[in-house]
C-alpha cells in the first residue's frame, strides 16, 4: 500500500503561548527554542534566502480578487524540517525552492533565524512532528535527531485511527496560537497519512505611537459595498511617494519591527519586479496624516500546486519523491508530501492587544491631525511585516478586504 506524508503549517500573526506535552511524546522538549542562543544579527545569506523565497511565493499566491496573507518564514521552516528527510533530486528541488545551497546551511540558518527572533519577546515559534504509531519503527532516528537539534521540535506518536488524534494535534496548535487557529487536521485522518510536521510562528506587538480610539471613523474602501473602520492620526513616519506608489512604515514598540504599507496610485498595478524594487527604496522621515483600515482577517492556503510551480513538483509525486532519509522503505512505500496547508491570522487596531497606558497618553491629543502628506489606505494594498534591523520578512500579503 502506498503511504503518503501530510505536512501542515499553522501560522498566526498576533499571540503566543507554550504547550505542555502528554505521555505520547517521544521527545518532550522545545530544546534550544526554550533557551535560544544570543543572536543579535543575521548574515546576508540568511536575509537573501528569506527575501527571494518570500517574493517568489508572493508572485505565485497574488490574487487581485481576494485577500492573500502568509508567512514566508513559517513555510520555510516547515519545509526545511521536511527537507531533512529528502534525498537526491527531491532534496535538490526543495533546496533550490527554499534558496539554500545545502542541508547544513539550511539547518544552521534556520537555527540562527529562530534564535534571533526568540530573543525578542514579541515572537513565539513552535515546531512539532506527529508520527502514526504503526509507522514509528520505519522513521529514521537521525532524521528525528536533526529536527530536534536544529528546530527544537516536539516529537510524538499517535494512533491516527482514533478521533482523539486530530483533537490532540489541533489542541497543540490552538494553544500555541492563543486560540486563534483551532483546526489544521480535519478528522478523520486519511489511513494513508503517516506523519504531520507543524510549525507555528506568532507575533504580537503594540504601535510605537498608538492611535486614538476617539479618532477612529467609518469610511469607504474601494470595491466594497459597506463602509469599514479606519484608525486615524498624524505621525512622523518613514515615508516615500512617487507618481506610481505611496509607502509608509508603521513602527512597533521599540521600533524593532515595521509594518510597511505599499499603496499603488489609482489605476496603477505594480509588477512583482517593481514591488521588489520599491521595497528596497530608502524611506525618509515625514509628517504624514495616516488613515489605515482596521484589519481582522484569516486566510487559508493549500500550497501544493504553488510549490510545485516554484520548482519542487517531485516531492508531491508518490512514484518520484525520495524521502529515504526520513524513513526506511520510503521509495517502496511511495512516501511523499500530500499537502502543505498554511493558515494565517492578522489583526490591526488602534493599539494592538495591550498597552492601555500607552493608549492613555495618546488620548491626550485632541486636535484634528495635521501633516505634510496624506496616506489614506482606502483601496487594495500590499503589506510587509518585517524585522527592521535585518529586513527579514515575517508576514506578507495583498489585502483587498480588510474586514471580511
Amino acid at each position: 500500500m502506498i503511504k503518503k506524508l501530510l505536512i501542515l503549517l499553522a501560522v498566526f500573526a498576533l499571540a503566543a503561548c507554550t504547550q505542555t506535552q502528554k505521555d505520547f511524546a517521544l521527545v518532550n522538549t522545545k530544546g534550544y527554542l526554550s533557551s535560544p542562543d544570543q543572536i543579535s544579527d543575521l548574515n546576508e545569506e540568511i536575509r537573501s534566502a528569506n527575501r527571494q523565497f518570500a517574493f517568489a511565493l508572493y508572485q505565485q499566491l497574488l490574487n487581485n480578487e481576494k485577500n492573500v496573507f502568509f508567512s514566508p518564514l513559517s513555510v520555510q521552516l516547515a519545509l526545511s524540517m521536511t527537507a531533512n528527510g529528502a534525498a537526491n533530486s527531491t532534496l535538490k528541488e526543495m533546496l533550490d525552492v527554499l534558496r539554500y545551497s545545502d542541508v547544513e546551511s539550511m539547518n544552521e540558518y534556520s537555527r540562527l533565524t529562530q534564535s534571533y527572533l526568540l530573543n525578542q519577546a514579541v515572537f513565539s515559534i513552535n515546531n512539532s512532528i506527529w508520527i502514526k504509531e504503526a509507522y514509528r519503527e520505519k522513521v529514521k532516528q537521525p532524521f528525528l535527531d536533526n529536527i530536534v537539534e536544529h528546530y527544537g521540535a516536539m516529537v510524538a506518536t499517535l494512533d491516527f485511527s482514533l478521533s482523539s488524534a486530530s483533537e490532540t494535534m489541533n489542541q497543540w496548535v490552538k494553544e500555541n496560537t492563543n486560540q486563534r487557529i483551532s483546526q489544521v487536521v480535519k478528522p478523520p485522518i486519511d489511513p494513508l497519512t503517516v506523519m504531520f510536521l507543524i510549525n507555528t510562528l506568532t507575533f504580537q506587538s503594540t504601535w510605537d505611537v498608538p492611535f486614538e480610539k476617539k479618532l477612529t471613523k467609518n469610511g469607504v474602501f474601494a470595491n466594497l459595498d459597506q463602509e469599514i473602520q479606519y484608525v486615524l492620526g498624524s505621525r512622523i513616519v518613514p515615508y516615500y511617494e512617487d507618481d506610481r506608489v505611496q509607502m509608509a512604515s508603521m513602527l512597533t514598540k521599540d521600533q524593532a519591527q515595521e509594518v510597511l504599507f505599499v499603496l499603488p496610485r489609482q489605476n496603477v498595478t505594480l509588477s512583482n519586479a517593481e514591488l521588489v524594487d520599491y521595497l528596497q527604496k530608502p524611506l525618509i522621515q515625514a509628517s504624514v496624516v495616516v488613515q489605515l483600515p482596521k484589519v481582522m482577517i484569516q486566510a487559508e492556503t493549500e500550497m501544493k500546486e504553488t510549490l510545485g510551480k516554484m520548482g519542487m513538483p517531485g516531492a508531491f509525486l508518490d512514484d518520484i519523491a525520495d524521502f529515504s532519509n526520513m524513513a526506511t522503505d520510503a521509495r517502496a512505500d511511495g512516501l511523499h508530501i500530500f499537502s502543505v496547508l498554511h493558515k494565517t491570522f492578522w489583526m490591526l487596531d488602534e493599539e494592538g492587544t495591550e498597552a492601555a497606558a500607552v493608549t492613555k497618553v495618546e488620548m491626550q491629543i485632541k486636535s484634528t491631525p495635521q501633516g505634510d502628506y496624506s496616506f489614506i489606505v482606502n483601496r487594495p494594498f500590499t503589506v510587509v511585516i518585517r524585522d527592521k534591523q535585518t529586513g527579514l520578512i515575517l508576514f506578507m500579503g495583498h489585502i483587498v478586504n480588510p474586514q471580511p
